[in-house]
């Protein structure tokens, strides 16, 4: 039987791959703790192997001609299945997933969850552990496009269609604060929609990709002001800048302390279930090891702002 060999092997993809990513060969090599020459003997042996030319040299700093861009980006598939791969193999020959992503919405405080990072490498020093921040759809987003493994405090509602598994996690309650300077602060009684829709809110933006965006809260208000997370939600609020539901246990800390002012309204803001989701089919040990631990109730309530 005749054996052919690989004319282009992962190395090689893995040093052009470097090479793009960095800008220059030196760059790459620093990536890939190897010396530049190392970096050039690699690109010249493919090019002699292939009979292309890979870079176009004439100027200052090497280009990638037609063809080495049309190698790169096909090597990239390969370079992708082979950490699947790799991540497979040590999943079946240890239990433990060479890494998982934990994807956080933004309605939950991060500082919890910070010791049990220490805890989860003490059990799982094999596995790489990648923490994000989701907000709203984006959470589910994040889950069902494959972004995160794992996702707390997504919204309880999940998109149809299946393919997860959920654990509750707890209810929020939300409530309209404004600062005293606030001209809505003003206002007695209950606050008309419309009256409402006068003045800039303050929301999180929804981090979906694909997933429709919820329409809760005051997403709808002509003027608005998007931010990122809770955190600058509650100062843009403190600084009078505009309107926003908070978190009835945050809001009430600043309402005590006479820096914030909780308003009635004609529309309330529902209570949210905040929830606990993974893909159907899923039991790597890592993925286990995060959902035993953030199910427990005492860990769960100190989660919420």
């Amino acid at each position: 039987m005749t054996r052919h060999s690989l004319k282009v092997s992962l190395e090689g993809l893995r040093v052009l791959d470097a090479i793009d990513r960095r800008g220059s060969f030196s760059a790459a090599a620093a990536e890939l703790c190897v010396v530049t020459s190392s970096i050039t003997h690699v690109v010249r042996n493919l090019e002699a192997e292939l009979s292309l030319n890979l870079f176009d040299r004439s100027g200052r700093r090497a280009r990638y001609t037609r063809e080495g861009r049309t190698l790169l980006e096909r090597g990239r598939h390969l370079l992708a299945q082979a950490a699947r791969f790799d991540a497979e193999v040590q999943l079946i020959a240890t239990g433990w997933e060479a890494q998982l992503v934990l994807s956080v919405d933004q309605v939950l405080r991060m500082a919890p969850l910070i010791p049990l990072f220490g805890a989860f490498f003490k059990a799982a020093p094999q596995t790489s552990l990648h923490v994000r921040r989701e907000a709203a759809a984006g959470s589910w987003d994040a889950l069902l496009s494959g972004r995160a493994d794992l996702v707390v405090g997504a919204p309880a509602a999940g998109p149809p269609g299946g393919g997860y598994e959920s654990a509750p996690l707890c209810t929020l309650k939300f409530v309209l604060a404004v600062a005293p300077q606030h001209p809505l602060a003003r206002l007695e009684g209950v606050i008309a929609d419309d009256e409402l829709a006068r003045h800039r809110s303050v929301i999180i933006g929804d981090t979906t990709r694909f997933l429709p965006h919820l329409q809760y809260g005051l997403v709808q208000n002509r003027n608005c002001l998007s931010v990122p997370d809770t955190d600058a939600k509650l100062q843009a609020i403190l600084l009078g800048i505009g309107c926003g539901f908070l978190p009835e246990r945050l809001a009430k800390q600043h309402v005590r302390a006479g820096r914030l002012v909780l308003l009635r309204v004609e529309t309330p803001h529902p209570p949210s279930q905040s929830t606990l989701a993974w893909r159907a089919g899923e039991n790597g040990r890592a993925l286990k090891w995060w959902i035993e631990q953030l199910t427990r109730p005492r860990l769960a309530q100190g989660l919420f702002f």
